[in-house]
C-alpha cells in the first residue's frame, strides 16, 4: 500500500468518524464558523477580524478555581524566596563593601 493510499483510507476513516467533512477539512462544531480562506481582495475588515478572534478566544481553557489558587500560590512563594535570595545577597555584598572602605 502506498502513502497516498494509506492517506485516502486515514481521511475515509476520519469522514466516518465525524471529524472531517466532505471536503476534508476538520468538522466544525454547530456553533463555529470556519475563517473565510485565501486573502480576502477588499483588505482589511474589522469585523472578519472580531469574529476569528472569538472564534480563537473559544479554544482557550480556562483554569478551575483551585488550579488557579494553586499556580497563584506557587507564584507568590517563588516570588517571596527569590525576594528574599537578593535581600540576603544585596546584605552580605553591603557587609563585605563597608568592610572593604574602612
Amino acid at each position: 500500500m502506498s502513502t497516498s493510499e494509506y492517506n485516502r483510507e486515514q481521511k475515509r476513516l476520519l469522514q466516518r468518524q465525524g471529524t472531517l467533512d466532505a471536503e476534508g477539512m476538520p468538522a466544525l462544531r454547530s456553533n463555529e464558523r470556519r475563517p473565510p480562506t485565501g486573502p480576502s481582495r477588499g483588505g482589511f475588515h474589522p469585523r472578519q477580524f472580531i469574529d476569528e478572534v472569538i472564534l480563537e478566544l473559544r479554544k482557550v481553557m480556562k483554569p478551575k478555581r483551585a488550579e488557579l489558587f494553586n499556580y497563584s500560590t506557587v507564584v507568590f512563594f517563588t516570588l517571596a524566596f527569590v525576594m528574599a535570595l537578593v535581600y540576603a545577597i544585596d546584605y552580605v555584598y553591603s557587609l563585605g563593601s563597608t568592610q572593604l572602605f574602612k
